[in-house]
């Protein structure tokens, strides 16, 4: 069970580091200013944010309830300032990420600034797996 549990967790950090080294793609191709493109790399930052948290939940046996009842339960498996800084970081992206079309789109420092969150907060929320998880 614990070989199967260490392949998932695995895949999940794999698919996590697919959607941050994508998202950096986007923003050092340039050209980013306009169109879909800012609204993609928020929803890549924010589904990495996702994974991560679906993850951390499912290593300690519990189901995914919605991703806003996995973060207020977020507490009980890493330290505090940690779950509220994923759980502000997904507010933001998820506002981001479903902004309408006369909203101003997010410029590129803000969206390589939430990315370095990003890293940093999956990072920290993966690093939190138990041993035999990770």
């Amino acid at each position: 069970m614990a070989s199967r549990t260490a392949t998932t967790t695995t895949a999940v950090q794999d698919e996590v580091a697919e959607r941050l080294r994508f998202a950096n793609g986007l923003l050092t191709t340039g050209g980013l200013a306009t169109g879909i493109w800012p609204k993609c790399c928020a929803w890549l930052l924010r589904t990495a944010l996702e994974r991560s948290v679906a993850a951390l939940h499912r290593a300690h046996h519990e189901a995914s309830t919605g991703m806003r009842t996995d973060l207020l339960t977020l507490p009980l498996y890493v330290d505090t300032p940690l779950a509220h800084h994923t759980a502000r970081l997904w507010g933001t992206l998820s506002v981001v990420a479903n902004h309408t079309d006369y909203a101003r789109a997010p410029a590129v420092d803000e969206l390589r600034g939430w990315h370095t969150e990003t890293t940093d907060v999956t990072t920290g929320l993966l690093t939190a797996l138990p041993l035999d998880d990770r």
